[in-house]
This record gives structure tokens, C-alpha cells and sequence, in this order.
């Protein structure tokens, strides 16, 4: 069989009973860990259900391949929220400099691949598992819903084209009809005609589809609400999903009222009959929804991360607390920390560790955007994550040291001198496992959180925004901060009260909490923000230094289709390439 067969069928990753389709995916699975058909036969339900989250750690595809927590890292450098201190040994630039993003681009390919074998992995789980909910192994039909409606959410949300403002790719998406599709949907029931003659769906298909199986998700769920392990997901990461999701729509009807009515004239559908109706009529009932799912998350007993959680410069953030809902989990034992030393989490999310690109050899470590920590309240204990540029500009004095030994001394495991040779607003949220700065066997066995309850208080916020009333959503940003951001008992107090101040204000709280998290780079297309990382004071490296156009999406963050998916399935349209597609670098 042709090699180009085996990676369409990566790329669609689907598991069906009939014959077939059986001998294609034995070539195409076997090296990434999943099941052939007759595998899945012989397999026991827990292996079939830790299959999910053992691919997280995945990797295979270059130095920049640490498996799902690297997309953290691609979506926050692109946009404009963590710069890094030294561009020449930054593996995660070329959506900064709009070079090889398209059909050259293996990131796209990566993304593409890695979500459909995710898909695969659920479906396998979704064709044998029972679907008797009194019976314990239903948890597992429940967890791989939600793992399947993870994977279309994340590739909707990169794959759909959206506005750019350039001329070029808007005519492009005008002349192909490409606005309003998003990805093609494999289920547990697909064939390899299927496979091979699926068209991207229109978003008013996948918004039904997701919702439809987060809702039997909770069914399964809310019977066995509880998981054994953080990379599993329990009832409230289900009712998060539906609260990212629910925000997502809301946020596209309120942009586009025209896609609000194609998804009302669709609600009785008989194509769709199979799946639950959404039940709204305006996308103020989408907010709604959201901000009830996030606070149903919020119940199922999470707690916000302390300032001593926070800090801790041994565990912090590199070790599940009580506000982490879902997360990728590296043990000791998994390749990424036994056989990997520079190219993993720590080594280019961390400063400190000595083996990594963020040491100081090669000095690639990140940091924050200039006018983001600007915003940050002086009282706001999170501010000391980052090195304030007023101490990294003090002579070296008893005074800087004091600072040192008040500020920075109990969140890092460097020494005054050690930390005083890193730029102005270096991060130090992420540490290597057990604060191990040398031996990347021990400091590599890190957790990264993908969901934590603090993102659904902002949610919340962001939806009674718009639901309720602006008021309402100051009002919960400024409990939020007072009761768990604000130190020595100081107020936040933000005043703001036009809609669209607050929901600036809720969301520059938000990008500050889940910095590096990879997370906001959602916001910035669901809302059709620009990524701005040229301007007056500007920490970002000067070949970054792109200015995407207001009131449109930057162009990056349209995530090219390969040439390849199309040569297997040829109902794929392809988006545009945007490589090049902002032409001027911003200049001093």
C-alpha cells in the first residue's frame, strides 16, 4: 500500500466493524500506538479507554513535537501574549514570522494527524464500550465523548476559515465557498468510503454533533462523575467543554446574526433528527448556557489555585492541585521524560533548567508581552511571575536584593545572581518536575494543566457580560480577584462599565491567569481580535514584530489543510495560504 494512503488514514483516523477498511488501518496505526479491528476485539476496555490519554504524550514529528503540550506553546507564541527572550533557537516561530504555514507547513499536519488519531481512539472506545450506564465501564463511553468532542471543538476552532481583512485570502474563501465549513466528521460507524468522500462540515452540523455527544457524555457521567487521574476527564471537564463550546457559538451569532438564523433554520432538520436540538433563539441564550455550564464546573468542587500553589518553585505548575480539571500527565517512566532531554515542556517553557533552550546557553526562555503585564495590578500578587522591569533595571544594590529576597526569591529556584542575568519580563511560571534544574529524566516528568477551574470563572464573567449586564460581569471579576488574586487584603475595584470595557478588562485578567496555557489563543479568533506585537516598548523579537488587521483575524490563525488530505479525500477544500499574507513588519 502506497505510504501516502497511510497518512490519509492518520489524518482521518476512523475505526469501522465492516471489512475493508481493517487491512488499511493495521498499516496505519501501528506505529502510534492505537488498535487494528481485530486488536480492539481482543483488547480490554481499560486499555481501549487509556489509549486516549496515554496519546496526549505522542510524539515523533521534530524537536518541537512534545506531543499535545506543544500546541500549548505553538497558540500562545503565536499570538501576542508570550514572547521569547531569543529568536535563533525558537522552534515554535513560524507562525510569528508567516513563514512555511502552509502546505510546507508540518505543524499544520501535526495538528491535523494528531486530533484524528484522537478521534480514532474515542471511536474505538464508543463501538464496543456498553451503553448501559449502571454498569462501571460506561465511564469509559462517557470519557471518550468528551475526548471526541475535545478533538472537533480544538480542530473546528483552528481549521474554519475566518475574515482576515487581506484581499487575496478573503477573494480566495469567497471564490471556493469555504465560509461556514470546518472539518469532516468521522464517527464510530464510518466506512472507508466514508473516510475517503467526507466533506467539511458546515459549523451548524458540528456545533449539534459536539454538544450532542457532550450530552451523552454527562448522561454517562454524571452516573460516575469522578476520574482516577487528571488526564481523564470527569462530569465537570464535561460541563467545561460545553461551556467552551456554548462561548464559541455565542460569540460567532453575536458577529454574525446571519449564521445565528442558518443555525435556527436548521434546528428541525431531518439530517440532524439523530442529534439533541440546541433549544436557543438568540446568541444572548448561548452566553446563558455558558455561563451555566461553567458554573455547574465550578460546583463539582474545584478550588482556584493559591498563592503557595502558585509559587511553589518545586511543584508549581508542573503538579495537579485542586483547580486543575484536565491535564496531560508525563510520569518518569514515559518517553518524554526518559528519552528526551531539550525537547520538552521544560526545557522551552522553563528558564531554569540547564539542559533546555530557555537556559542560559541558549537563552530562549519566555516571557510576557510588554503592555500585558503593564495591565496588571500593582497589587496583584500574579505580577511577580514575571520579572518587573523596574528591578531588572536597579543597579546591583542592597536594595535590588532585598527586592530579590522579597519578590522573586521563594518563586524560583535560581540565585540572585543566576536570575539576575535573565531580560525583563522573563517568566517563571513553570518549573521542572521536583524543582530539578539538571537532570532531565526527573525535571522533564512534568503535569501541564489543559483545563483549570479559574478559566471557567472567566467564562462565567465574560457570559453575564453579555447575558445579564455588564455590570454583572465586573461585579465577578472583581469578587474573583479580591477573594483569590489581590494580596494583603488590597481591592481590585475595576469601575468599568460599558459592555465592551468590561469584557476587555475580564479578558486581559484572563490572558494574564492562563499565560502559556494555550488557551487564549481562542479568544483571539472567537472574537476576531488582532494580534498586535509591534508598538512603542514592544519586548517581541523584531522579526516577529507582525500587526494582524483590526477587527479581523490574524491570518496564522487559519491553519492550512495539506495538499495531502485532499489527494485522499477529494471533497476537502483547502483554506488559503496565508505565508506572507501581513506583508510589513512593524519598525521603531
Amino acid at each position: 500500500m502506497k505510504k501516502i494512503f497511510k497518512h490519509t488514514i492518520l489524518a482521518v483516523g476512523a475505526l469501522v466493524a465492516s471489512t475493508g477498511f481493517t487491512s488499511c488501518l493495521e498499516e496505519a496505526f501501528p506505529q502510534d500506538g492505537s488498535f487494528t479491528q481485530e486488536q480492539v476485539k481482543d483488547a480490554s476496555m481499560e486499555s481501549l479507554a487509556l489509549a486516549m490519554p496515554a496519546y496526549f504524550t505522542a510524539t515523533g514529528a521534530g524537536g518541537w513535537d512534545i506531543g499535545f503540550a506543544g500546541f500549548h506553546i505553538w497558540r500562545d507564541a503565536s499570538t501576542a501574549d508570550m514572547p521569547t527572550a531569543e529568536e535563533s533557537w525558537d522552534y515554535f516561530r513560524y507562525f510569528n514570522t508567516q513563514r512555511s504555514i502552509g502546505n510546507t507547513s508540518g505543524i499544520s499536519k501535526l495538528y491535523w494527524d494528531r486530533y484524528y488519531s484522537m478521534i480514532k481512539r474515542a471511536n474505538n472506545v464508543l463501538l464496543l464500550c456498553t451503553d448501559d450506564v449502571e454498569n462501571k465501564e460506561s465511564y469509559y463511553r462517557g470519557a471518550a465523548y468528551v475526548f471526541r468532542a475535545m478533538s472537533y471543538l480544538d480542530l473546528i476552532r483552528q481549521f474554519e476559515y475566518k475574515h482576515t481583512g487581506v484581499e487575496k485570502l478573503d477573494a480566495y474563501a469567497d471564490q471556493n465557498k469555504i465560509w461556514g465549513i470546518t472539518v469532516p466528521m468521522i464517527t464510530e460507524t464510518s466506512t472507508e468510503a466514508d473516510a475517503r468522500n467526507t466533506p467539511r462540515q458546515p459549523f451548524w452540523v458540528m456545533y449539534r454533533f459536539i454538544l450532542d455527544d457532550l450530552a451523552k457524555a454527562e448522561k454517562y457521567l454524571t452516573k460516575w462523575p469522578t476520574s482516577a487521574s487528571k488526564d481523564m476527564p470527569d462530569l465537570g471537564v464535561c460541563y467545561g467543554f460545553q461551556a467552551r463550546t456554548w462561548m464559541e457559538m455565542a460569540s460567532r451569532f453575536e458577529i454574525y446574526p446571519n449564521d445565528l438564523t442558518t443555525q435556527l433554520e436548521k434546528e428541525n432538520a431531518s439530517e440532524l433528527a439523530h442529534l439533541a436540538k440546541l433549544g436557543i433563539s438568540s446568541a444572548n441564550d448561548c452566553y446563558r448556557k455558558a455561563a451555566e455550564c461553567a458554573r455547574k464546573a465550578i460546583n463539582c468542587g474545584y478550588t482556584p489555585v493559591t498563592r503557595d500553589q502558585w509559587f511553589n518553585a518545586k511543584s508549581g505548575f508542573n503538579t495537579p492541585v485542586s483547580s486543575w480539571m484536565f491535564a496531560v500527565i508525563i510520569t518518569p517512566e514515559n518517553g518524554l521524560a526518559k528519552n528526551t532531554t531539550w525537547n520538552s515542556w521544560p526545557s522551552y517553557m522553563t528558564p531554569e533548567t540547564t539542559y533546555g533552550m530557555g537556559s542560559s546557553e541558549y537563552g530562549c526562555y519566555r516571557m510576557i508581552d510588554a503592555l500585558l503585564f503593564s495591565a496588571i495590578n500593582p497589587d496583584d500578587w500574579r505580577r511577580d511571575t514575571w520579572m518587573d522591569p523596574e528591578y531588572k533595571n536597579m543597579a546591583d544594590s542592597e536594595e535590588k536584593q532585598k527586592m530579590f529576597q522579597e519578590r522573586y526569591k521563594s518563586i524560583t529556584n535560581y540565585s540572585y545572581e543566576k536570575y539576575n542575568t535573565h531580560k525583563a519580563y522573563a517568566g517563571f511560571k513553570y518549573h521542572p518536575a521536583n524543582g530539578d534544574m539538571n537532570t532531565s529524566s526527573i525535571g522533564n516528568a512534568v503535569s501541564i494543566p489543559m483545563m483549570r477551574v479559574e478559566e471557567m470563572y472567566f467564562i462565567e464573567m465574560e457570559a453575564l457580560a453579555h447575558c445579564e449586564s455588564p455590570a454583572a460581569g465586573i461585579a465577578a471579576l472583581n469578587s474573583f480577584m479580591d477573594t483569590y488574586r489581590m494580596k494583603d487584603g488590597k481591592k481590585f475595584n475595576s469601575t468599568v462599565s460599558q459592555l465592551d470595557d468590561v469584557i476587555d478588562e475580564i479578558w486581559t485578567q484572563k490572558r494574564v491567569e492562563l499565560w502559556g496555557e494555550g488557551q487564549v489563543w481562542w479568544d483571539y479568533k472567537r472574537r476576531e481580535l488582532p494580534i498586535i506585537r509591534g508598538y512603542e516598548g514592544t519586548n517581541h523579537p523584531a522579526l516577529y514584530r507582525y500587526n494582524s488587521i483590526p477587527g479581523f483575524v490574524a491570518p496564522w490563525t487559519n491553519i492550512y489543510i495539506m495538499q495531502s488530505v485532499r489527494d485522499l479525500n477529494g471533497q476537502v477544500i483547502l483554506n488559503p495560504d496565508a505565508t506572507g499574507a501581513i506583508p510589513t513588519l512593524w519598525t521603531e
